[in-house]
């Protein structure tokens, strides 16, 4: 089985300031066999942050003065219909500093929730915003940003549901312009040989599921 894993897709806009590293969505039932509805799931997000831009706390990033405002919630993007009543309820996106590095300029914060929603529930969900990090050698503005997750809970063929597979990879990522790079991306899946594929994002402001 073909497992989309979260993506990142870039967009256009301009922006205020550069204080966002990237980061992932993750989701899990917490008992995969029982398909009985609802479903308990576990919402867990991880981000990146420029630091110190970023305080080093709980509730990021509106526990910095400067993004007070960035109060937002992971909103369905797609299959809405399908969403199982989550769009009445959405999840925040604060999380919660787990660890700084000054000399880095990095700070990470992760934040995990749980939430119940109907048996068959499909849809992707996206923290999107603003203010990524300056790149390097890029054709136009590449500072907004969308981090999606799918949503499936329905009942694979084997009789379960999905555990989706999880990528352990720290962002950002630096490579040498002009230099072959290469980035080790170690994946894992609790569903034995299930197909899991990783894929660039696209260019795509029409469709953030890429």
């Amino acid at each position: 089985m073909l497992i989309s894993l979260i993506l990142v897709l870039i967009c256009t806009v301009v922006v205020k300031a550069s204080h966002f590293d990237g980061g992932t969505i993750i989701w899990a039932a917490l008992d995969p066999s029982n398909i009985s509805s609802p479903v308990m799931i576990t919402i867990t997000q991880t981000y990146s942050w420029t630091y110190p831009t970023v305080n080093c706390s709980t509730d990021v990033p509106i526990s910095t003065p400067a993004y007070a405002s960035s109060n937002d919630n992971l909103n369905c993007v797609a299959n809405c219909s399908t969403d199982g009543n989550y769009s009445s309820k959405p999840v925040s996106i604060l999380t919660d500093c787990i660890s700084s590095s000054l000399s880095l300029g990095v700070m990470l914060s992760k934040r995990a929730v749980n939430i119940t929603l109907p048996l068959d529930t499909y849809f992707w969900l996206s923290y999107t915003g603003s203010s990524w990090r300056t790149l390097k050698n890029v054709i136009g503005n590449t500072s907004d940003w969308d981090i999606v997750s799918l949503i499936n809970l329905q009942v694979r063929p084997d009789g379960i549901i999905n555990t989706p597979p999880v990528a352990q990879i720290n962002s950002p990522q630096y490579v040498i312009v002009n230099q072959t790079s290469t980035i080790i991306i170690p994946v894992s899946d609790v569903n034995t040989n299930d197909d899991v594929r990783c894929r660039w994002s696209e260019l795509n402001r029409y469709d953030r599921r890429r």
